[in-house]
């Protein structure tokens, strides 16, 4: 029998009238509040805001314990990226170890990735480490406002793999203004360096944000971009990752993903979980990351 899993994190709250989840399932953490100095063109800052806040290796092992003993099983620790288009993770290395250590998952978006920031993180046993990955030039200059190239995006792949962490690598469709211009890059970033999972995202156009009016790309494109990532990564799970546009653009994407054979949905909508039932499917809820897929 065909499996999918529904990932829905209690970041956000989902029901959809045969699962509800949990508030403190699973949480999101800014180290650095609602600070960023990339001021990328597509967010601008506006998602850390809806994350909770630990500036100091101190405050998050509290906040951990905290949720801990609300029942929280897993965190997402993230936060702005400085101007070499990494997290400053590096003071939290001793707090994260603390967390895993209680039980929770932690998954870590690191942005670009040292090697020293890998080997530790390895160190403090992470669940996972979701990394970013650009394929083209102009989007990472024009909309994260990086001096960084494709390559160095590849480069903190292999840094990830070599040490031995679990990689789930995000894409996000769409990301130049709406455009395809690196995802199939990307793509082949993962092919050639593998991970433990990927995820596919699209760009979710936020208002009072530059990109607030753009148009995301057509689902026929995406459609493609899911079918190239089955073909070229056949054993690597895929999960379609909980950014994308609402509503009717949404239901039909998470079709195409079905179609595809991408393992994994966060936050589907009750038309594409009966769509998978007709189908006879067999389905697990969870309330992780997406990113812990293979798990």
């Amino acid at each position: 029998m065909t499996k999918i899993a529904f990932y829905a994190p209690g970041s956000r709250h989902y029901d959809n009238g045969l699962f509800e989840n949990s508030a403190h399932s699973f949480v999101n953490i800014s180290i650095t509040g609602t600070q960023c100095q990339c001021n990328c063109e597509h967010c601008q800052g506006r998602l850390l805001k809806n994350m909770l806040s630990a500036t100091e290796p101190e405050l998050l092992i509290s906040l951990a314990a905290d949720l801990r003993s609300r029942g929280c099983r897993g965190v997402l620790v993230s936060g702005g990226a400085g101007s070499d288009g990494s997290v400053p993770l590096l003071p939290f290395i001793g707090a994260l170890k603390e967390m895993t250590a209680m039980g929770l998952s932690v998954v870590v978006h690191p942005g670009l990735l040292t090697t020293e920031t890998a080997e530790l993180l390895a160190q403090a046993n992470i669940t996972r480490v979701a990394l970013d990955l650009i394929g083209d030039g102009d989007t990472i200059r024009d909309v994260y406002h990086l001096q960084r190239t494709p390559k160095d995006y590849h480069n903190s792949l292999q840094i990830a793999r070599q040490a031995g962490l679990k990689v789930s690598p995000h894409i996000v469709i769409g990301l130049h203004f709406g455009q395809i211009r690196g995802e199939y890059q990307a793509l082949q970033m993962v092919a050639a360096e593998g991970a433990a999972s990927l995820v596919l995202v699209i760009l979710n156009p936020l208002r009072s944000t530059p990109m607030g009016e753009v148009v995301p790309p057509p689902a026929a494109a995406v459609a493609e971009i899911f079918t190239t990532a089955r073909r070229l990564l056949p054993n690597t799970p895929i999960a379609l990752g909980c950014a994308r546009p609402p509503g009717l653009y949404s239901r039909t994407i998470e079709r195409l993903a079905v179609d595809a054979g991408l393992n994994a949905i966060a936050y589907p909508a009750r038309e594409t979980v009966d769509y998978v039932q007709s189908l006879g499917y067999d389905i697990n809820y969870l309330e992780t990351c997406c990113g812990i897929v293979a798990d």
